[in-house]
């Protein structure tokens, strides 16, 4: 079986990003809770306000890695026309380098960036919401750390994002 939409997507995306990375895992420790240093700790204290709506649905699983602010991660995600998705992007704050910001882009099938948000300097989470009133299709999710420059502009971080739709 052939997806050459998808296919076209991958060989369009080499030269945006040197690695792609999905890691995903189960959020049932969620129940247990995370520590308040955490990434996931972060990210889900953005989503709370969103997770007692009956009509809103977080996906069971979620992005966890390390991002350097000299490289992005991105993941590649299937959102249907008509839904509005919540990202929620957290990094540990005691690994985040001072006075950096968390970045999210959203890209479409044709290399165009279709939702972007920038966080605050300091900041350890940011939520991006996506109207999807384009197409359904998979679209690419890039995360990334701006940092000054300085000693801590190659550290890595922890990092998670969570994601879900209405």
């Amino acid at each position: 079986m052939s997806f050459p939409l998808i296919q076209n997507f991958l060989r369009s995306q080499t030269g945006l990003l040197a690695g792609l990375v999905l890691a995903l895992a189960p959020v049932a420790a969620r129940s247990q809770g995370f520590p308040p240093e955490s990434p996931e700790h972060q990210a889900l204290t953005l989503a709370s306000p969103f997770l007692g709506d009956e009509a809103f649905s977080l996906r069971q699983d979620y992005w966890r890695g390390k991002i350097s602010p000299s490289t992005g991660r991105a993941v590649k995600l299937q959102f249907f026309k008509r839904n509005v998705y919540q990202l929620f992007f957290g990094a540990t704050p005691a690994d985040l380098p001072p006075k950096s910001k968390l970045v999210l882009h959203i890209y479409n099938a044709g290399n165009e960036e279709v939702a972007k948000v920038e966080g605050e300097p300091g900041a350890t989470a940011v939520a991006l919401e996506f109207n999807n009133t384009l197409a359904t299709g998979v679209y690419l999710v890039l995360m990334r750390i701006e940092a000054p420059p300085g000693p801590f502009a190659a550290a890595e971080v922890p990092s998670v994002m969570f994601y879900g739709w209405k």
